[in-house]
């Protein structure tokens, strides 16, 4: 069972061609080429028809090939996918606190869990101890939980998986003490185990306060909050990961892969997920099964965090060699992208005429190649695909530049006062089009002195990492034809 809904999107439109169809989207610009059985799946994708009841509407032996022909159509943005209702599949789970001196914020996490939705006897509740200092263990033992406790502290690694090692349901569900728990977040999550080659689920991470202004920059840009897409069957070779804020992970992988690794004490998700998706399960994130995180709320602290994560990628680099952040290669973009930067760079207009020059013939190698398929779209709509297109690749060209070389750019800057400008151009057309998709409840002045100092601390920590374990590994980029506009946030 395959707990995923498609569903078409609107101004989709199908023209007939002999024995096959065009399916075309506008915006973006797509037009595919698909049988008459395609199109006939694609009509019953509504949102709420399963793909097991597609295929027996279809005549389909497996919902396996009804998946892959919706996945496929689903990242040529025909169809869009929609979260997945519970019916009534509740497996045992085993439900895993690490704590240590947060006695106040353990408890909001253990009411939010004992209230949840679901059936009492469906759930267990284990808190493990490392080694508080405050009231943290008296207060745990208040609530109908098991108890472990630790002499001293052991890391949050070694806790879970000593809480693994206890735990009798068929799902772990893992959560920081620090977060609340909405009333169907087990519930929601447990559904798509019903998949059996799911080996996690994560949910979706808000932010807890929403008060200052760095509450909610944090709200809508943790590293936490995976965003408002369904993720999951992404290339082997991704850096895709679930945080263990809001992971639920089926009990066989955890053990098959011998649960996480308790010599790192950052990034062990991550290291978790890519582990276990080398062993052949997938990961799946759904924009559901909220809990909400109380983020750092200072300056301070935030940055730091920033950093440590940073750090922590020149380990799992080191770790996982094959495992690559991708960049899209678009030549005339790129060359475009260069002639942009030229003109920014030495202050002179003549280079932003090649930026023009690859728009204008972009545009019309689609143009002409809609013409010859007798398709009609209108030229001001392949115009404005073009430069849909060309704005998502100069998006994630800053994006990359900002955050992994925006100090290098600040340090060349003295020598070469021109780069000074060509950095921050990177920053603000990056900070332009986040603001502008997450649209945080803040003024963008206030929003962008945040999201400088974000991306600052993070690339010095990255750096720091590289240097501590003189590898610079963390540099590298893979190179692919198209990339997944659900990562993106385009």
């Amino acid at each position: 069972m395959i707990p995923i809904l498609y569903k078409l999107r609107e101004g989709i439109r199908f023209e007939d061609r002999n024995n096959s169809s065009l399916v075309i989207s506008e915006a973006p610009l797509n037009v595919v080429r698909a049988s008459k059985r395609a199109v006939r799946i694609i009509h019953l994708c509504d949102g709420k028809r399963t793909l097991q009841q597609i295929a027996d509407d279809t005549g389909i032996a497996e919902e396996a090939q009804v998946f892959k022909i919706c996945e496929y159509f689903n990242k040529k943005a025909v169809l869009e996918t929609r979260v997945a209702q519970n019916p009534g599949y509740f497996p045992s789970i085993s439900v895993i606190i690490s704590t240590k001196d947060r006695g106040k914020e353990l408890v909001e996490c253990l009411e939010s869990i004992l209230s949840q939705d679901y059936s009492p006897d469906g759930f267990e509740v284990i808190v493990i101890d490392d080694g508080s200092l405050d009231e943290t263990r008296k207060l745990a033992s208040s609530f109908p939980c098991k108890l472990l406790t630790n002499p001293s502290s052991r890391g949050q690694s070694y806790c879970r998986n000593a809480g693994a090692r206890q735990a009798r349901g068929e799902i772990l569900a893992f959560m920081d003490d620090d977060c609340v728990a909405g009333r169907t977040w087990l519930r929601d999550l447990a559904t798509y185990f019903r998949w059996d080659a799911v080996g996690a689920v994560g949910g979706y991470v808000d932010g807890y306060r929403n008060r200052t202004p760095l509450d909610r920059y944090e709200k809508e840009f943790s590293r936490l909050n995976l965003g408002k897409y369904i993720l999951h069957d992404l290339k082997d070779s991704s850096t895709f990961f679930i945080p263990t804020c809001n992971m639920l992970v089926r009990k066989k992988a955890f053990d098959e892969i011998g649960g996480i690794r308790e010599s790192l004490h950052l990034g062990e998700d991550v290291d978790f997920c890519w582990r276990m998706r080398d062993a052949g399960w997938q990961a799946l994130y759904v924009p559901s099964g909220t809990v909400k995180h109380k983020h750092r709320n200072t300056l301070l602290s935030m940055l730091k965090r920033r950093a440590d994560y940073g750090t922590s990628q020149a380990v799992l680099s080191t770790l996982h060699p094959h495992r690559m952040k991708a960049m899209q290669m678009n030549p005339l973009a790129a060359v475009a992208f260069m002639g942009l930067c030229s003109t920014i760079g030495f202050l002179n207009l003549f280079p932003l005429l090649v930026t023009g020059g690859c728009y204008v013939a972009e545009t019309g190698i689609k143009a002409i190649r809609l013409h010859r398929k007798h398709i009609r779209i209108s030229f001001g709509k392949v115009c404005f695909s073009v430069l849909r297109m060309y704005m998502s690749y100069f998006y994630a060209l800053s994006f990359h530049l900002a955050r992994y070389y925006l100090s290098l750019w600040l340090l060349l800057g003295f020598a070469f006062h021109s780069l000074w400008g060509l950095g921050f151009c990177f920053l603000i057309l990056a900070a332009f089009v986040d603001y502008s998709v997450k649209r945080p409840r803040l003024a963008f002045p206030v929003f962008f002195f945040y999201y400088f100092l974000d991306h600052l601390s993070y690339q010095l920590g990255v750096l720091a990492g590289c240097v501590r374990t003189r590898s610079f590994r963390s540099y590298r980029l893979r190179i692919v034809r198209r990339l997944d506009e659900r990562r993106t946030g385009q």
